[in-house]
């Protein structure tokens, strides 16, 4: 074929038994001949109007669109060989221009390696590319030092002089890096700003003093930053490469930190903001942990995440977050083991302590390793000073960079979970002190009232467990038990001779008693801190579902639902208990009472709930 095609019957191709395809001015699949439809397994309406990189069965690499893109633009022809992926060999490929588009023929190559050095090479750089140096790696003599390069402030380079300018700024450490290398060492582009180079021998310090000479010949990019930063490892040969190249990873990354080239971590920031807003949410210190674990799993990639308490020199997991598919290592929870393997000297250094390759520690643990486990990170979480629980992720068969970023994610996790659950453990305290005091209070009113001995903290415990097992949240429950025990507070202003009459109270003395719901809500609306919740308790607990109640004859949902809920709690522990003027009932026919005054004193549904929960507790005795 000529460089450029006349005019042409493309239904020619569909003799030829080579892959033949026509792309228009923007990449759009105009033809394919029939031969690569049978290769591809699709029929012509599948890839026709797709663009190049979304019709073909893999998405070719980036460097190849740019040529054809570069052909399409110049209408010269164009010809490469790459390696194709669907096969797992090389092809050769040939563009024509044609009408603004190209015509392109695609040619198994018979051999296995490339056909010219050109075919392994990046485009923009002269490297290897990454598959070319994926294959030769495989035939390089072991040991062999191994060197993952960083360039250093790309993004700012990119921001400045534009993408043309960042190209030119990577081609030019790229090959200052080549010229210098010797001729035996491998060089290949890994990513967009990472090389991986590869020498034989044993020897870092060598390679060193190259990529040094190397780096000074390319002016930095701005005042005070290398050119680039390295990380480095000696590639042993009963080691996988994965493994190696985990270890060079972290060692370029740790680089990177001590000389304070990243950039800030925005998506780290943001991540770790929706955290701390999700934790201040959570109540449930179980909760809290929960979601730490959860969190550090899917914002640093590991596979295990485990929350560790230390008792008495003892360790025992009590919480874990795991990525499905992964069940190798799934230790149980709550056994109690001798602290041991690197949480050793997590206690000696009181720091985070990491491995990128954990096999190769002193004091790795050998059953981790036989379950696969390949890095590791533990740090420590503080109650008072103390070491008391340690957040520890485990990668699975595979080795995982640890980074300087990773470490700070895990040390500002357990410091935001230690403020958390010090938080909590000091309103805990503070809930415990205050609910001592207004059961004191609720004593106090027992005693005036002639009230049955405990029949306050018990009708307050039993509306928390109804409560609960309705659904109410932490808050609400809260309000709840507050509003019981001061349920009776109006009865301070009742006289005495009509709070202690042992007779039958007149319809003006009824009236009167009647009003402690309302005088009892004034006196606590007075009360700094309690809640509307609380209040309501307190004016509605004698309501009635059918609107017979008092004070304010309100029937059904008008009732809020923790006076509902109290008001069951309250006449059942009334009917079970002795008074000066009724024996106490059997707790049996007590919960008949409820049942039957259900839909006319009290909320059906609460008393669904009451009687599960009845029963429950009748079936543990």
């Amino acid at each position: 074929m000529s460089n450029t095609l006349a005019a042409f019957d493309p239904s020619s191709f569909d003799y030829i038994q080579d892959v033949m395809y026509i792309l228009d001015a923007e990449r759009r699949f105009t033809y394919v001949n029939a031969f690569a439809l049978n290769t591809w397994n699709v029929q012509a309406h599948e890839v026709l109007g797709k663009r190049l990189e979304d019709g073909l069965p893999a998405r070719p690499p980036q460097d190849v669109i740019e040529l054809y893109q570069q052909a399409i633009d110049t209408q010269e022809r164009c010809e490469f060989e790459t390696f194709g992926r669907r096969h797992r060999g090389w092809v050769g490929i040939v563009l024509y221009p044609n009408a603004g588009g190209v015509i392109v023929h695609v040619r198994r190559l018979l051999w296995n390696a490339p056909a010219s050095d050109a075919a392994e090479r990046d485009v923009l750089t002269g490297c290897f590319t990454r598959l070319s140096f994926i294959q030769m790696q495989q035939n390089v003599s072991l040991p062999a030092v191994l060197a993952v390069i960083d360039l250093n402030r790309l993004k700012a380079v990119n921001t400045l002089r534009g993408h043309s300018g960042g190209d030119q700024y990577i081609r030019q450490v790229a090959r200052s890096v080549l010229q210098h290398l010797p001729s035996e060492a491998l060089m290949a582009r890994w990513g967009g700003d990472e090389f991986v180079i590869l020498l034989p021998g044993d020897d870092p310090a060598a390679l060193t003093a190259v990529l040094a000479e190397a780096g000074q010949q390319v002016p930095p990019p701005f005042p005070g930053v290398t050119t680039f930063s390295v990380g480095m490892t000696v590639w042993q040969a009963d080691t996988p490469f994965e493994r190696a190249f985990a270890v060079a990873d972290e060692a370029l990354q740790n680089q990177k930190a001590r000389l304070n080239d990243t950039l800030p971590g925005d998506w780290e920031a943001l991540a770790f903001i929706e955290f701390s807003k999700h934790l201040a949410t959570l109540h449930d210190p179980n909760d809290i942990i929960q979601h730490a674990l959860d969190n550090l799993l899917h914002l640093l990639d590991f596979d295990l995440a485990l929350c560790t308490a230390w008792e008495d020199g003892m360790e025992f997991h009590t919480h874990r977050a795991s990525r499905s598919g992964n069940p190798a290592f799934n230790p149980p929870l709550n056994v109690r083991e001798p602290i041991s393997g690197l949480a050793l000297q997590m206690r000696q250094t009181q720091q985070t302590v990491w491995s990128t390759d954990y096999a190769s520690e002193a004091r790795g643990i050998p059953s981790l390793v036989t379950l696969g486990v390949k890095s590791v990170v533990l740090t420590p979480v503080r109650t008072q000073g103390e070491i008391t629980a340690v957040l520890s992720l485990f990668t699975i068969d595979r080795w995982q960079t640890i980074t300087p970023h990773m470490r700070k994610i895990m040390e500002l996790t357990a410091l935001r979970l230690e403020h958390a659950l010090e938080l909590r453990r000091v309103i805990h305290e503070v809930r415990a002190t205050l609910e001592a005091g207004l059961l004191t209070f609720g004593l106090v009113l027992e005693a005036r009232d002639l009230e049955t001995h405990g029949h306050t903290g018990r009708a307050a415990h039993l509306a928390t467990r109804l409560g609960q097992s309705l659904g109410l949240l932490p808050p609400a429950l809260n309000h709840l038990q507050v509003g019981a025990f001061l349920h009776d507070l109006g009865k301070l202003v009742i006289p005495d001779s009509i709070l202690h009459k042992p007779d039958k109270l007149t319809p003006e003395e009824w009236n009167v008693m009647q009003t402690h719901t309302t005088r009892g809500w004034e006196l606590a609306s007075r009360l700094p801190g309690l809640s509307a919740p609380t209040l309501e308790v307190i004016r509605h607990h004698h309501e009635r579902w059918d609107g017979s109640g008092y004070p304010d004859g309100l029937a059904n949902e008008e009732i809020p639902l923790e006076a509902r809920i109290f008001a069951v709690c309250d006449v059942y522990d009334a009917l079970i208990s002795s008074r000066p003027y009724k024996d106490a009932w059997d707790p049996l026919e007590a919960m008949q009472e409820i049942q039957r005054q259900a839909g006319r004193h009290f909320d059906p549904k609460v008393v669904e709930a009451f009687l599960a929960l009845f029963r429950r507790d009748r079936g543990k005795e």
